[in-house]
């Protein structure tokens, strides 16, 4: 991902609707995990996540020296450059490992990124991860950001599984734009971000219109969505997640 997308990231980060709905989601399914738990986020980017974990032992990695300076200029003292490609960690070494919106970059690999992901989980542990949804929906924040690939639930549940991941939990989220997305992409222009200022009002809306919309998706399975959730886990005595609904 290009510096200066970084930059704009650390600067919407912490106010975004997208945002505020996503580290929601994931930090909804950490209410579950003992204080005592470590997680690692793959592909932290510049700290956004990370630096709400108050709950666990949180480490971050990613492949970008410029991202993890924005993490340390946040006061994150647990972060450092490496590839979710060779994670510098031991086998096992994990109880969650949080993958937001890493896999479907255009410099990853996905069969390496999981089998180093699975590798440092401890049995029983968890994987809390979302990736963009859908082809049509590729747009020119997919190329401004280097993303390759988009992804459906179905997909999704085939890599895990070959990988030796088992899915608990799988769904499309962000229906409700799903639509009026899918006609921006087809009039946007190429390399844009979607990452800009709106008036704070509505910067609200969206964010309690997100949330439900994410709390629905969760229990109706909605067929579609602009990106895709879940949660699965490395086989082991340990797993407390609950089944998928």
């Amino acid at each position: 991902m290009p510096p200066d997308e970084h930059d704009l990231l650390r600067a919407f980060e912490n106010s975004h609707w997208w945002y505020d709905v996503l580290h929601w989601l994931v930090l909804r399914e950490l209410e579950h995990v003992p204080q005592d738990a470590n997680l690692l986020d793959v592909g932290c980017g510049t700290g956004g996540l990370l630096s709400k974990m108050n709950r666990v032992k949180a480490q971050g990695i990613d492949v970008s020296a410029h991202a993890i300076s924005h993490c340390r200029g946040r006061g994150l003292s647990s972060v450092q450059v490496a590839s979710v490609h060779d994670l510098p960690f031991a086998d096992a070494s994990f109880d969650v490992v949080t993958c937001l919106n890493v896999l479907y970059h255009e410099t990853v690999d996905e069969s390496l990124a999981l089998n180093e992901m699975a590798r440092v989980l401890r049995p029983g542990g968890r994987l809390v991860f979302n990736e963009p949804a859908f082809d049509c929906l590729r747009g020119g924040h997919d190329d401004r950001v280097c993303g390759a690939r988009r992804y459906t639930v179905s997909h999704v549940r085939h890599l895990l599984e070959r990988h030796n991941l088992e899915p608990k939990m799988l769904h499309y989220w962000n229906a409700w734009l799903f639509l009026p997305l899918l006609v921006r992409r087809r009039c946007g222009g190429a390399g844009i971000s979607d990452l800009h200022s709106m008036p704070r009002w509505l910067n609200a809306v969206f964010c309690s219109a997100g949330r439900v919309d994410a709390a629905m998706a969760r229990w109706l399975h909605l067929p579609f969505g602009s990106s895709v959730f879940g949660i699965a886990c490395k086989p082991g005595s340990t797993d407390s997640v609950q089944p998928e609904q």
